[in-house]
């Protein structure tokens, strides 16, 4: 059993995403920036994430950069990262540590003949974006772009607008917190994933996320888990049912999660 999960308020956390009440006594540190603490699981999320292996095969799915994946030490049980990773949103495979390069060079022509790339997409970000809520316009090594917003003056009555315009270019949207994403639409994660189904010859998915860049990975799995307090059950877009929202919400919904995969992969032994 493959089982392919988002990171970010998913299965780690930062202080302003846990969501909730929580004792330190509960919380472990897995990430570290700049000499301080940035994200964090519980205990019992990390030590059952430590223990999965036994029934399935961790897949790491995020849209962090390769950098800012690396960061992540605390998924990793002692110094050993996982086989494979899934960053930058599929647009790169991890194997070892390492890109692999066919994948990544696939996916550039994909974009370049359907004229999605950073260079098209900033002119359209700056003919409809000059308001003074966007904060920031940063590049994802050339994949993508995301916008830093102050959410105290955006306007979330113009987002379906937005997606629509975008969409037409074809560029997808998911507002994060305070990061506006902007994703080639031949960049997913879904496909990236399936691609290591086939390279391990998993025969059953089970993958989570709480966004709406995380939908296609949910929709392309044998079983999905989205997390109660995210972006994709927020904008209450249409869901398939194999599709199981959390009953919690905020860091607990690690454990959650966790607890579903062992209980999936008992059955299926």
């Amino acid at each position: 059993m493959l089982f392919a999960s988002d990171l970010d308020q998913t299965l780690i956390y930062s202080r302003n995403s846990m969501g909730m009440e929580i004792t330190e006594e509960e919380l472990v540190e897995v990430e570290r920036y700049e000499g301080k603490p940035l994200s964090f699981m519980t205990k019992k999320s990390q030590s059952a994430l430590w223990n999965i292996h036994a029934s399935a095969f961790f897949l790491p799915v995020t849209t962090r950069t390769q950098a800012q994946y690396e960061r992540v030490t605390g998924i990793f049980n002692g110094q050993q990262a996982p086989r494979f990773a899934i960053v930058s949103n599929g647009a790169v495979i991890l194997e070892n540590g390492k890109p692999i390069k066919e994948w990544s060079e696939e996916i550039r022509q994909q974009c370049v003949s359907r004229k999605t790339i950073i260079s098209e997409l900033l002119p359209e970000i700056e003919r409809h974006f000059s308001e003074d809520w966007v904060l920031k316009v940063k590049e994802a090594e050339e994949w993508f772009v995301y916008l830093i917003v102050d959410r105290a003056r955006f306007p979330e009555d113009k987002l379906d607008f937005y997606t629509t315009v975008f969409k037409e270019l074809g560029w997808g949207m998911s507002l994060q917190g305070r990061k506006l994403y902007f994703m080639p639409e031949s960049i997913t994660k879904a496909a990236a994933a399936m691609y290591i189904k086939e390279r391990i010859g998993a025969s059953y998915v089970l993958a989570a996320g709480d966004s709406l860049l995380d939908l296609d990975l949910l929709e392309s799995a044998d079983y999905g888990i989205v997390a109660s307090h995210g972006e994709a059950v927020k904008s209450r877009v249409s869901m398939s049912g194999h599709i199981h929202k959390t009953d919690k919400h905020g860091i607990k919904v690690g454990e959650e999660i966790l607890a579903r995969v062992a209980e999936i992969s008992l059955q299926r032994q």
